[in-house]
Order: C-alpha cells, then sequence, then structure tokens
C-alpha cells in the first residue's frame, strides 16, 4: 500500500515543482472524503493540481467551474429543461454538471452568489440536490476549492467554508533551481496518464474509506489532541480559532486514512502534524497554529504517560537526603553552656585593650538585626563592646576604648560540606532502598520510550508530513532518552556516595 502511494504521488507530481506534499495531502483527503480548499495567488497550479489529482481515480464524471460574481446557477447544476418547463415542470438538466459529478474543482469559489453558494452546502451536506420537486442522489466523492482570498468571518459563508477540512496554501516557487526547471520545462499537462494499475479504483475506494474506519487512535494521539483544544479554549497566544466537532471528527478520521495509506493499523503522533494544515481558519492564524501544534505534540511525544520529571524530582530530593546523611549541610558552630544559655566563641582584636580576647555571643542573636552584649567566661557582660550579627553568622563588634569596629566569626566546628562524624547507619540503608527502587523505575520507563522509539520512529517520516516536521519529533524523542539515560548514570553516583 505504502509503495503503491508513493508511486502515485510521484507520477502525479512531475513537472509539479514544490507541490509533492499539497498533491499528496490532496490525495489523502480524496481518499478520506474530505473536501480541501486551496489558496493562492492566480498562476500557482491550483487547477492543475486538481486534475493531477483526479487521474488517480476512476472517475466517472469530471466537473470544473471558474466561478464569478456573474455565475448563474445554469452553469453550476445544469440549464432549465425546456420540455418539461412546457409540461409546468421546473427541472434542470444536470447531466455534465455538478449534480452528476463524482469529482469536482470550483475554483473562485467565494466569488460565486449566495443562491449558488447555498445550494452548494445543501449538496456537499447532504449528497443531494433539490431538482425541481424531485431529491436527486449527488454522487460527489470529492470536492476541491480554490480562491485567492479567504472568506471572512459572519459573511454567511462560515457554514460551507467549514466542509473544507483541508486547507492548504500553494505558494509560488521559491527556490531558485525548481524556478529555472520550470522556465525550461513544456507545460504540465493537465490530462496525465497515470499508470492503470495504480489508480485507485471505485471498488477500492468504498472498500478503503470502510477499512479506514478500524484504525486505532491510541491514547497519546488523543492527548494531543486534548491538549491542542485546550490551548484553544484558553486561546493561547492569543489564537481565537473555533473548530467544530464536525470538523474534529472529520480530521480524525483523515489522520486515520494517512495511517491506512502508510501501512499502519494506528495514527501516531507524528501524523498529528497533518493538523496543521486542518485547524486555520485565516492566514493569520497559520503562524500561531503551527507553533501550539509543534508545541502540543512535543510536550506529549512519546512520553506523556511516563514519570520521568517526577522521577527527576525524587532523585534530586533523594540526593539531598544523602547529602544531609553523609555531610553537613550547614556550619556547626562549636557552642559553650554558660548559666544555662548556649553561647558561640568568638575571639576579638580590637584594640589594645581586647587583644586576644575571648568573648562569648548569645547563640539565638545569630542571623538577627538586635544589639547585644558579648560575655566573659563566667557569664558577665562586656559592656564595653557592642554586638549585632546584622541578620548574618558573623558578628560586628563596636566600641573598646576607641570606637573601633571588628567583624568577628564564631568558631565553626564542622564547616559546610565536611563529613559528618557520625552517620545513621538505618537511614543510610533506607536511602539505598528507595534509591535501587527510582533506578528500576527509570530503566522501565527508558525501555518502553526505547521500544515505542524503536517500533514507530521509522514510520515517523510519511509523504503527508514535511520532513522537518517528522524530524523535528524524532529529534525530541531522542532527547528525552538521553534525558533518562543521564538521570540512570546520576543514579550511579549516588550509589557510590551511599557506599563511600
Amino acid at each position: 500500500m505504502k509503495a503503491r502511494i508513493h508511486t502515485l504521488i510521484s507520477q502525479m507530481s512531475q513537472q509539479m515543482y514544490e507541490r509533492e506534499q499539497v498533491i499528496a495531502q490532496t490525495l489523502l483527503a480524496a481518499v478520506a472524503g474530505s473536501h480541501t480548499f486551496l489558496y493562492g495567488l492566480p498562476g500557482t497550479a491550483k487547477s492543475l493540481i486538481s486534475r493531477r489529482v483526479a487521474a488517480a481515480f476512476e472517475v466517472d464524471a469530471y466537473f470544473e467551474y471558474l466561478m464569478n460574481r456573474f455565475s448563474t446557477p445554469e452553469e453550476i447544476f445544469g440549464p432549465v429543461s425546456i420540455k418539461a418547463l412546457k409540461e409546468d415542470h421546473y427541472i434542470r438538466k444536470t447531466e455534465h454538471y455538478l449534480p452528476c459529478a463524482d469529482f469536482a474543482f470550483l475554483d473562485e469559489i467565494w466569488k460565486a452568489s449566495p443562491a449558488i453558494l447555498n445550494t452548494l452546502l445543501t449538496l456537499v451536506n447532504e449528497k443531494v440536490f433539490k431538482n425541481g420537486e424531485q431529491l436527486q442522489q449527488v454522487p460527489l466523492s470529492v470536492l476541491i476549492g480554490a480562491s485567492n482570498e479567504i472568506p471572512e468571518p459572519n459573511q454567511g459563508l462560515d457554514a460551507l467554508y467549514d466542509r473544507f477540512i483541508l486547507r492548504l496554501v500553494v505558494e509560488p516557487i521559491q527556490q531558485a533551481g525548481n524556478f529555472h526547471q520550470l522556465l525550461q520545462a513544456k507545460p504540465g499537462s493537465a490530462h496525465l496518464q497515470m499508470d492503470e494499475p495504480l489508480k485507485i479504483t471505485q471498488a477500492e475506494l468504498a472498500e478503503w474509506r470502510e477499512q479506514i474506519h478500524e484504525i486505532e487512535l491510541p491514547a497519546l494521539v488523543f492527548q494531543v489532541i486534548d491538549l491542542i483544544r485546550q490551548y484553544l479554549q484558553q486561546h493561547v497566544d492569543g489564537l481565537s480559532v473555533y473548530i467544530s466537532d464536525r470538523r474534529w471528527q472529520r480530521v480524525a478520521y483523515l489522520l486515520k486514512a494517512a495511517a491506512f495509506l502508510n501501512g499502519r493499523s494506528q495514527v501516531l503522533v507524528s501524523d498529528l502534524y497533518l493538523l496543521k494544515s486542518c485547524l486555520w481558519n485565516q492566514l493569520e492564524d497559520i503562524p500561531e497554529m503551527h507553533k501550539l501544534i509543534d508545541q502540543a505534540i512535543l510536550e506529549i511525544g512519546l512520553h506523556a504517560d511516563l514519570q520521568l520529571e517526577s522521577l527527576i524530582q525524587r532523585k534530586d530530593e533523594l540526593e539531598q537526603q544523602m547529602l544531609n546523611a553523609f555531610y553537613y549541610t550547614d556550619d556547626v558552630y562549636e557552642s559553650y553552656l554558660i548559666q544555662d544559655k548556649e553561647y558561640l566563641r568568638a575571639v576579638t582584636h580590637l584594640d589594645h585593650h581586647y587583644q586576644d580576647k575571648v568573648l562569648y555571643l548569645l547563640l539565638n542573636k545569630m542571623d538577627s538585626k538586635q544589639d547585644f552584649f558579648a560575655v566573659d567566661a563566667s557569664g558577665e557582660e562586656i559592656r564595653g563592646i557592642v554586638c549585632n550579627f546584622n541578620g548574618g553568622r558573623v558578628c560586628t563588634l563596636k566600641g573598646g576604648y576607641y570606637g573601633l569596629e571588628e567583624v568577628v566569626t564564631p568558631y565553626i566546628k564542622y564547616p559546610k560540606g565536611s563529613a559528618r562524624r557520625v552517620i545513621d547507619e538505618n537511614l543510610v540503608q533506607q536511602l539505598r532502598g528507595e534509591l535501587a527502587q527510582l533506578q528500576n523505575a527509570l530503566s522501565e520507563d527508558l525501555a518502553l520510550l526505547q521500544q515505542r522509539f524503536d517500533a514507530q520512529s521509522a514510520h515517523f517520516a510519511s509523504v503527508f508530513v514535511a520532513a522537518a516536521d517528522s524530524a523535528q519529533l524524532q529529534q525530541h524523542v531522542q532527547q528525552q532518552l538521553q534525558r533518562y539515560q543521564l538521570q540512570l548514570q546520576d543514579c550511579a553516583r549516588l550509589e557510590q556516595l551511599c557506599q563511600g
């Protein structure tokens, strides 16, 4: 299946420079029975794209028309039968017109009159055409609309515009090399002769559309879609786009069709890049919508149901507990009990009267900004010197015979970062057990993510998705795998710490 579709798209894209992905996605929409809107300036091969895509199918009746504001319903839906009119019946002769077509291309669609567009909406929505007193069943399977303008909101065109599930911008050729080839080439054939074995028959198409319903939408895909809907509801980045439930349903079927044509039984997260061609309404929506979709896909990735972030947090907590168990995490000061109060020892050199004098500073004054007096070894206050820790761990002394100032540091018994003299072995054993559990959890998640990546990464590349998008997802998953490996290496370091 996948090889056939690739060959089909390759043949359809002959001399269609920088149009391969537009053709591929339009073909995808046609297989899914979804309608496509092509936006682009005149001369960007929009009508040729439609004819090329139609050439890939077994088509009974192809209808194409260039709309303008003077177009009449007769030109689209068929002329009124004079014979029937004489018999007092208002019936159109619809053969060779839109009501009898199974594949149609309507260029400059938004230039048509309201009468035509309202009839078209009923025809597209209900697959019927009211021909006089009769409801004529319409075989229309694929509709491609094109224009160099986007319908403005609240102009009565929202309902019809909503039926165009796929919305593609057809740009002029960008690369100079491709443009030069275009100038050298003969005009592209509108009626491309496809290899008959490649063509999609009507029987195949009907069978495929039934089989597409069986394609699975896995949990990770639902999580990405839910996140995108959440972003849109919250108007993230100022983006205000309404996506109807009907459109979401058709988009989901389009995703299934992409998986089916790639020979898969389930949709992959990488397929969701197709949403970039489905969820915008106005041209100004496109950059922010692309950014939002990228963000949602990478946030979920293949790892959303795994616990990397919480495991990293637990590892950091364990590391802190281990450091606390083996090392002093703060300076430990030598304290002295004088008259039932704890004091810190310091030596002053404020002036020659206090040279090398031992002072004792109240422990509870540390980290405060209160003035106080130091005491001597007997507990007598030394009133000649005013002390203040100034909210810190070093004490400022002011006074003496000459009113000088000095900063002293209380004696530190165990500096911060030095090894503890006594270690709680029970606590260490507990921490070792918790570390082993953490390593197991990280290893299990890593194995699961690696398994998913090995199974899916080869399928990220899709003819329906831009190569840069699928490469972005692949790189992101590889970065997640590296993060797991780094955390396991960090756990090995903590294991060595426990053993030391």
